[in-house]
């Protein structure tokens, strides 16, 4: 399993990358690193289909609508009957790149966010943070928890529907298939609330069941990341790292630069240490 700390660690600097570079290309190179994240150190059960497909679907929406609703560029590909509400005018290939830009970062920093709930469990989430963020840290675990545990609801009741006969038709179905998700969750967190006054939670100072030693391979992690936010910040200062669809779109900066944070950042993705056996 990989360590939660180093994770968490990356996950921040990742994102402060994103933030700080807005070049497609380093974009892009942080997206990749993420994803090599995902698939090589993803916790045994979670599918990463769904996730590819609805960042894929976010991908394709943002920028078909910022490319309709923008209608600021030089370069027009069409023109829309001004009669037609909000997209009415001409359609640039300016917005369509501004859209691809802005969804390019939108599942960059999705995909990189993903890697606390694919990559660690949420209670070893908890158990990473400090002891003044342990009860913040509670509600975080339970939340990243909730969207798997709903979603393996739905296809257990699903499922268990299907063979009772239920079939998707109509509103109705749905109800059917929603009331028992809504029990269950409702349920779990009954279970959850008893679990937690059952080990004494908030009632004093936390212990550990190990220790919180560190490795060479986190700190060499957390130090690429300090390094890789230095780099991406005075790239932004210089304007090395930004890019700007409009008037006309150049070509995105390849400067050594601009790249670097991206590249420290998969490269440490890459890295991150896992726990002891």
């Amino acid at each position: 399993m990989t360590r939660p700390a180093a994770v968490v660690a990356w996950v921040l600097t990742a994102l402060a990358v994103t933030f700080f570079d807005s070049d497609p290309i380093a974009q892009a190179v942080v997206l990749v690193g993420a994803w090599v994240l995902l698939a090589r150190r993803h916790v045994e059960g979670r599918r990463l289909s769904p996730l590819a497909i609805g960042l894929a679907v976010l991908g394709a929406a943002t920028v078909a609508v910022n490319g309709l609703l923008s209608h600021t560029g030089a370069t027009v590909v069409f023109m829309l009957p001004s009669w037609m509400p909000i997209v009415g005018g001409p359609v640039t290939a300016e917005g369509f790149a501004s859209g691809g830009a802005i969804a390019l970062g939108l599942v960059t920093a999705v995909s990189v966010t993903a890697a606390l709930s694919v990559v660690i469990e949420p209670t070893d989430l908890v158990d990473a943070l400090p002891g003044a963020l342990h009860h913040a840290g509670a509600a975080l675990g339970a939340a990243l928890n909730l969207v798997p545990a709903t979603a393996a609801s739905v296809v257990a009741v699903r499922d268990a529907q299907r063979l009772r006969g239920w079939r998707a038709r109509g509103v109705r179905a749905m109800v059917d298939l929603a009331v028992p998700v809504l029990l269950g969750a409702i349920d779990r967190s009954v279970q959850l609330a008893e679990s937690m006054e059952a080990r004494a939670f908030g009632a004093g100072r936390r212990t550990r069941a190990t220790g919180g030693e560190r490795s060479a391979g986190l700190v060499a992690v957390a130090a690429a990341g300090v390094l890789a936010v230095g780099i991406a910040a005075l790239a932004r200062a210089s304007g090395t790292a930004a890019w700007y669809p409009y008037p006309v779109p150049t070509v995105p900066s390849v400067a050594p630069l601009a790249l670097a944070p991206a590249a420290l950042v998969a490269v440490a993705g890459a890295a991150l240490p896992r726990e002891r056996a």
